[in-house]
């Protein structure tokens, strides 16, 4: 006998034929299965239109098509004979289906019994309506051949379950009609919340959004949240879509923190000036002079926040403090910044640069070293008024002197109208920043700090994080409003490196920026690795500084571009509470459409202009309408 003999043997109570040959493989070919009996396909009823000796099967289907099939792709339902696919469905029984399923309990019939329990005959049509009943899982579980009826807690459970299903649909749909008609009610907060936590990017996707057939994108929630009235204008989700909760706190508790026991130099004989924005604080940095010195104090935190310590991995992940309209959010502990911040005590600890320029006017670093200072407090409008008299005015013509020195170096100066949000509840107030002399001092003394630093480091082989920039030389530096736009967009950003290069922009060969620890990481740094080099301790390798540079720059343009998305929102939402009108300027133009700035609020937007208006132009104009979600106004011309 070889492998390919056959065997076959014929059970006339099945009605199949088996084929069996040596290696045990079975093939079941029903027999029962003739020209227009009713069978079941893909979970739909079809007619057998073709039998043959082959292995396949003409059918037609449900929707008037027809298709070959093998025979294990079918199921008979009813011998037949059918001429056409028109069954009822949903055929009353003859009786309660309750009392038939505990007729059935605990045995089981086949299909066609069923059908007769159920309507008293079995014939094509009620056989599939016994089928239907089956597939729907209610009453009956089981195959074909065997059936078996659900117990009435089971089919209890089911309904409860069927119900509860129905009436969330119907909900849902309700919920659907009422966000696309926005009347939303109070008890769609639990829906509208997926919708929120899209909007605000703490999801992917939004499966509501999904369903009400609206493009999914974090502005179309905004907005559809906004037209529902679940969020007014006063919500600004650019916060949390950046992770940043406006609500986490790094705690205030100062007596946590505790200042080294080190020696300082008592520096409180001399007056020291810490000249802040009013509202400040975390001022860093204070100046004094001794009629040859400037002295420029800065808080030193680093005595306290050491590399590698859990103050310095968070300050890290911080990267800088964040200044948002509704709050400013530190980079450091509030405890830390009461112990260090400059004036907050009547005594302030401090790293003190001493400072002079030479005969060139380059800032030159004498000596620098841990201090005790007493400072007083003020703001750059009570500074502007002492520019005039005693130390005040000495450190103006200092600062001065270095100012015009790095002009000749090519120094670029550009003025751009400023303006300070602060958001409070609901109210919005946008203050203009004046430009005064006493700011232009405080700015001068800190670049003079951070050129001797630089010159400093680089003499004594201290890594840490230069600030090179490089300036093409067919910019063309102008004192106008357009002017100094223009120039703007083609400079370079500045760049963070451990190695020294010129910075073209300020005019200055090194420059480093050393005068705010307690609210850049970076500045934090470079005084970390000072403080090593004075006292004699290790410091950082180039490798490690590096990589804490690539890391805090990482965060630098998320940051830049949350700042600058929350402060938009909040002077759009101002403007549209008030109705705004004022004047703008022309800074740019390309064909019809020009580039304006609003000097009063230092927003920038865009609008069709004729091409023959000049640049520097000043229209005047009124608030049209908003587009929150896309950050956009819209103006018309009203002279």
């Amino acid at each position: 006998m070889t492998s390919s003999f056959f065997c076959l043997i014929f059970r006339s109570t099945r009605d199949t034929i088996i084929l069996n040959d040596l290696h045990k493989i079975n093939i079941t070919i029903p027999m029962d299965i003739k020209l227009n009996c009713l069978v079941l396909y893909k979970s739909n009823p079809a007619r057998v239109t073709r039998t043959t000796g082959s292995e396949k099967l003409e059918i037609e289907l449900h929707d008037g098509g027809s298709k070959s099939v093998r025979h294990k792709d079918i199921q008979l339902i009813h011998e037949g004979p059918i001429t056409k696919l028109d069954l009822k469905k949903n055929l009353s029984p003859k009786e309660d289906i309750l009392e038939i399923c505990s007729l059935i309990e605990p045995s089981s019939v086949n299909l066609s019994e069923l059908s007769e329990l159920l309507y008293g005959k079995a014939t094509p049509q009620t056989n599939w309506s016994a089928w239907e009943l089956l597939n729907d899982n209610l009453y009956f579980k089981g195959t074909i051949d065997k059936i078996e009826a659900k117990s009435e807690h089971e089919i209890n459970e089911i309904i409860a379950k069927r119900n509860a299903k129905a009436a969330a649909e119907e909900e849902k749909e309700n919920l659907i009609s009422r966000i696309k008609n926005f009347k939303i009610v109070p008890d769609d907060t639990k829906f509208m919340r997926e919708i929120e936590q899209f909007a605000l990017g703490k999801t992917p996707s939004c499966h509501l959004m999904d369903q009400l057939e609206i493009e999914q994108t974090q502005e179309k929630a905004h907005e559809l949240l906004l037209r529902t009235g679940y969020w007014n204008n006063f919500v600004n989700p650019y916060p949390e879509r950046f992770g940043i909760s406006l609500k986490s706190s790094l705690g205030s508790d100062i007596s946590k923190y505790h200042l080294a026991d080190e020696e300082r130099k008592d520096l409180t004989q001399f007056e020291a000036f810490a000249i802040d924005d009013e509202g400040c604080n975390d001022p860093d940095d204070a100046l004094s002079f001794d009629g040859k010195f400037l002295y420029v104090h800065i808080a030193d935190a680093a005595s306290l926040v050491t590399p590698g310590s859990e103050l310095d991995a968070s300050a890290m992940n911080m990267a800088a403090s964040l200044y948002l309209p509704e709050r400013t959010l530190p980079m450091l502990p509030a405890g830390v910044n009461e112990l260090f911040a400059l004036g907050f005590s009547e005594i302030s600890p401090a790293l003190t640069f001493k400072l002079t320029l030479d005969s060139d006017n380059n800032s030159k670093l004498a000596e620098v070293f841990p201090s005790y200072v007493k400072v007083k407090r003020m703001t750059y409008v009570e500074a502007e008024e002492l520019l005039d008299s005693g130390n005040f005015k000495s450190i103006y013509e200092l600062t001065r002197q270095f100012y015009n020195k790095r002009m000749t170096e090519g120094a670029i100066e550009l003025i751009f109208p400023e303006s300070k949000i602060k958001v409070d509840g609901n109210k919005i107030e946008i203050k203009n920043i004046p430009q005064l002399k006493s700011r232009g001092l405080v700015e001068e003394a800190m670049l003079m700090t951070g050129q001797a630093v630089a010159d400093f480091a680089i003499k004594n082989n201290i890594i840490i994080p230069f600030s090179t920039q490089s300036v093409d030389d067919d910019i063309i530096v102008s004192n106008n409003l357009a002017g100094m736009f223009n120039c703007r967009k083609k400079m370079r950003a500045a760049l963070i490196q451990t190695s020294p290069e010129r910075h073209s922009g300020l005019g200055l060969a090194h420059y480093t920026k050393a005068t705010s620890p307690l609210r850049r990481y970076l500045d934090l740094l470079l005084h970390q690795q000072l403080r090593a080099f004075i006292s004699n301790q290790p410091l950082m390798s180039e490798d490690e500084v590096s990589k804490k540079i690539t890391f805090i720059q990482s965060f630098a343009r998320e940051y830049r571009a949350l700042e600058s998305n929350s402060n938009r929102h909040w002077t759009i939402v101002y403007m549209d509470s008030r109705k705004w009108k004022g004047e703008a300027v022309l800074v740019n133009k390309y064909d019809n459409k020009g580039t304006f700035i609003i000097p009063e609020l230092a927003y920038e937007f865009k609008l069709p202009i004729d091409r023959e208006m000049e640049l520097n132009s000043k229209i005047m104009i009124s608030l049209n309408g908003i587009n929150l979600p896309y950050l956009n106004c819209y103006f018309q011309v009203t002279i």
